[in-house]
Order: structure tokens, then C-alpha cells, then sequence
């Protein structure tokens, strides 16, 4: 039977790249952190495993130790015909397995003093106290839930489900099992896209140390032909899908304007709080920062300066909700017509650097929107017509 445990400054539900990022920050600053999630690490889920270098630049600490490959080109294909690719001349990403990296995170987390319990999932919330399916209760003043889309503090609270994408992936083992080139010996410095075939998304390949993650994804009505379109796209890439090892279908949360950030003395991060970026689909990024801005605003909170944790909405609605309303923008436009846009990427050096320059972090799609002058007003109108549509139900471009 379970006990009552101690209380915290804050609880972390939730041990990914944001639950452990939020746990090193607060045990950093002196504050007691308990950092939980449900599984036994080191645990795997369901990720492409490619992290932005605008990502890794937000870290305190190098994740060297855990890169398996540097991403400095990425190569396109259209409809799984003719591809192109581009060079870049300085990383642009890492690619890692995330049982490796979110290990690794914890263990950072762990090594300034937070205390990390795996295989502790949590049964039900009751305002700032947390209990645990061993009957062990927990509370703290602040509660961070990290623990990724739908997960159980949102359904806990009663909260409603995040809409999103879905995507499946599996592996491809690099080692060649005859006198042949291995189909992956390509993929050394580059990542593989495939564009114009999955409506509301696209095809990659990921390589890594002994494999390469090979996925599709795009709209919830594209669920039951993901499993065909990864067969297409991994054999256009010389993998056979039939032997792709690991396969998984998982969902990515996308955050409504008005999706919850907060309620009451929690804050939900990452993809708990929806905030995958609806263009590339990359959660890694704002799962990070967003647990930055939520620490910033539970140390006001916990030293006094703050009575609640409304600095850390108003902290994501400032910087991250901008940038995801020109990315829902740019996917809308991409989605109504790829076709020219897959053509600036292959032909032009400015659309190109632009893009490297947002990976990179040097760079923001609101940036990029100011840029074009007059012609924001033009986007603006076509993003918004082309969003009307997708929500109406209209047929999906398929134009060569």
C-alpha cells in the first residue's frame, strides 16, 4: 500500500527532452524537483529522432555524447519521382535515438539534483497533489506536465484531447545482407524528404548509427494509407518496407490558438501543451524552450515574485504562438499547392539559405514573414483562404 512522500517546490510529469530540460533548470536554481514518468528507462517512443540545431543551441550541455549522426544536407524528393538536394556548410541538425537522449537528459537532470522516479505513472491530480498508481501521494506548489500528447495530467484534469497529425516509422538496418550496396550507405550527412505525396505532411528518412528511421505522416484522414505510402516511399529509397523493423504509428499535437497552457497550478509543455510545429512536425524544439519559459515562471512563483503561473502563458503566447501561426500559415499554403514551393526549395539559393537559417536558429518563420514586405498581406489572405478550405473538407491539390 502507498504512503504519502514528502512535498516539492515542483513536479515534473514526464522525463522527455521538456520534462528533463524543466527538471535541470529548476534543480539548477535550488528549487526541489521531482521528476516523474510512467515507463522504465531507458524506455524508446516513437520519434524520427532528429533534433534542429536551433534545438541543441538551447541547452546548457552538448549532446555530443549522444549524436549518432550531423545533418548538414538535406535531400528532397517530389511524389516519389526526380529528387534534389542541398548542402549546407555548417550543421543543421543531429540525429540520435531518443531511448539514448532522453536517458542522457535525465541523467543531466539527475546529476544537479533532481530526484528522477521511472516507472512511476500517475493514477489522478487533486489541485497540487499528485497520486501515483502504487498508492504513493506527492505535492508540490507548481506541477509541469510533459507528458506528451494526451497524456494522463490532461486527462486527469478532464481536459479536452489535442487535434494533430499521425505518422508511422520503422527501421531500416544499414548492414547489407548481400554482395550489394546497402540502400544505406547513402544517407551518411543527409536526411531524406518526401513531399507532395502524404496529404497534410511528408515523408523522411533518418539516419542513424546502424539504421535509418524511415516515416511518413500527415492528416488524421491519412492514417489508414500510411502504411501503403511507406512501403512507396521506402522502396523509391531502395529500403524494403516489408522488412522494416519497429513500426509504429504515433500522433503529433498541434495547439489550437486558444488550447490550454495552464490550469490552475499546472502548466503543460512540449507536446502535452500541443506545441509541435504544424509545418515540419518537430516537438523537440519548443518542448525545450517551452519548459524554459515554465521554469522562469515558477521560481517567480516559488520566490515570491509571481501568485501564479500566468507569466508562463503570457511568456508562450509572446514567443512561441507567433511563430506557430506563420508555420500553420506556410503548411496550409504548402498543402493547397507543393508545387511551387518545392521548386523555390530546389532552385532558389535565398528561399534555401532562409530555410537553413530557421534550423539553424538564426533565423524565425515570423522573420521570414516580415521580410516579404507588401507581400505579407497576400500571404496572409491566401494562407487563410487555403485554411478555410482544409477545414471544409476540399479536395487536396495534386498538382505535377
Amino acid at each position: 500500500m502507498g504512503q504519502v512522500a514528502r512535498s516539492w517546490d515542483v513536479i515534473v510529469v514526464g522525463a522527455g527532452p521538456g520534462g528533463s530540460t524543466a527538471a535541470y533548470d529548476l534543480a539548477q536554481a535550488g528549487a526541489e524537483v521531482l521528476l516523474l514518468d510512467r515507463a522504465q528507462f531507458p524506455r524508446d517512443k516513437p520519434c524520427g529522432g532528429g533534433v534542429l540545431l536551433s534545438a541543441v543551441k538551447l541547452l546548457p550541455y552538448s549532446l555530443d555524447p549522444v549524436t549518432e549522426q550531423t545533418i548538414t544536407s538535406f535531400r528532397v524528393r517530389y511524389k516519389r519521382r526526380w529528387e534534389f538536394e542541398h548542402h549546407y556548410d555548417a550543421p543543421l541538425a543531429i540525429m540520435t535515438q531518443r531511448a539514448r537522449l532522453d536517458a542522457y537528459m535525465v541523467d543531466q537532470a539527475a546529476g544537479v539534483g533532481a530526484e528522477f522516479r521511472d516507472a512511476s505513472a500517475v493514477r489522478s491530480i487533486d489541485n497540487t497533489t499528485l497520486t501515483l498508481a502504487n498508492g504513493d501521494s506527492h505535492s508540490a506548489s507548481v506541477i509541469i506536465a510533459a507528458d506528451g500528447a494526451n497524456g494522463i495530467v490532461r486527462r486527469a484534469l478532464g481536459l479536452p484531447r489535442l487535434r494533430g497529425a499521425v505518422a508511422l516509422e520503422g527501421n531500416a538496418a544499414r548492414a547489407a545482407s548481400s554482395g550489394v550496396a546497402d540502400p544505406g550507405d547513402r544517407w551518411t550527412d543527409a536526411v531524406g524528404l518526401e513531399l507532395g505525396s502524404v496529404p497534410g505532411g511528408y515523408g523522411w528518412v533518418f539516419p542513424k548509427g546502424d539504421h535509418c528511421n524511415v516515416g511518413v505522416g500527415g492528416y488524421p484522414a491519412a492514417a489508414s494509407t500510411l502504411k501503403r505510402e511507406l512501403g512507396l516511399y521506402a522502396a523509391c529509397e531502395s529500403f524494403d518496407g516489408s522488412t522494416l523493423t519497429n513500426l509504429r504509428a504515433h500522433h503529433l499535437p498541434l495547439r489550437d490558438p486558444d488550447s490550454t497552457l495552464l490550469h490552475g497550478p499546472v502548466a503543460f509543455i512540449g507536446d502535452a501543451a500541443g506545441l509541435v510545429d504544424p509545418l515540419s512536425g518537430e516537438g523537440i524544439g519548443n518542448a525545450i524552450r517551452s519548459a524554459q519559459l515554465a521554469v522562469q515562471s515558477a521560481l517567480e512563483c516559488l520566490h515570491g515574485d509571481a501568485s501564479d503561473l500566468s507569466g508562463y502563458e503570457h511568456a508562450v503566447l509572446a514567443e512561441i504562438e507567433p511563430e506557430l501561426r506563420v508555420a500553420r500559415q506556410l503548411q496550409a499554403l504548402f498543402q493547397q499547392t507543393p508545387w511551387p514551393y518545392v521548386q523555390l526549395l530546389r532552385r532558389s539559393e535565398r528561399f534555401w539559405g532562409a530555410f537553413c537559417r530557421i534550423v539553424r536558429g538564426e533565423s524565425t518563420y515570423t522573420s521570414f514573414q516580415n521580410r516579404l514586405g507588401p507581400a505579407k498581406a497576400v500571404v496572409d489572405a491566401a494562407a487563410s483562404l487555403a485554411a478555410r478550405r482544409e477545414r471544409r473538407g476540399a479536395s487536396w491539390q495534386t498538382e505535377d
